[in-house]
């Protein structure tokens, strides 16, 4: 391991962007680097799929010059579909609250699940979603699916973090 001399307010950003209790400055710029994750991919795809498309989305210019957050939310949702089909499926009819549904195969049961649902159709897909739910359900929903699929957590992260970066 090498140390080096980074300036206080580099060290501040890094320590910012710290997902969980006792992660290291190393993971934290692997992640944010997206450096571990495409080596990862483009040598071993996890048994579930190859989440690299999820990696160069979020590092795009697009997604990331894309104002509009419940755009990037579509666009998170509609690559996991195309990630692996059949457990964004198991994932989906998984995730719902105590009243309401957050994804469906059809636009009218999230209407059924409660008022000002604002379903869309997730791009690509057969799928709706709610949008009209605050940035922090937003993060649940697409953690959620996530982690039931079995993404790595450094890109877990990664795309935590870009989703809300403007």
């Amino acid at each position: 391991m090498k140390t080096i001399e980074i300036d206080d307010d580099l060290y501040q950003y890094i320590a910012r962007q710290t997902c969980h209790i006792g992660e290291d400055a190393s993971s934290i710029l692997r992640r944010l680097l997206a450096i571990e994750s495409y080596q990862v991919t483009a040598a071993t795809p996890t048994q579930f799929g190859d989440f690299s498309a999820l990696v160069a989305l979020v590092k795009s210019d697009e997604f990331v010059n894309q104002k509009k957050l419940v755009n990037r939310f579509l666009s998170i949702l509609a690559v996991l579909y195309t990630c692996n089909h059949s457990l964004f499926s198991v994932a989906a009819a998984s995730l719902h609250g105590s009243k309401r549904r957050y994804l469906a195969d059809d636009e009218q049961t999230l209407l059924r699940s409660g008022n000002n649902t604002k379903p869309k159709l997730i791009p690509n897909t057969p799928y709706w979603v709610v949008t009209n739910s605050n940035t922090a359900r937003k993060i649940f929903i697409i953690e959620s699916l996530m982690n039931t699929m079995e993404v790595p957590d450094y890109i877990i992260g990664l795309v935590k973090t870009q989703f809300v970066a403007k």
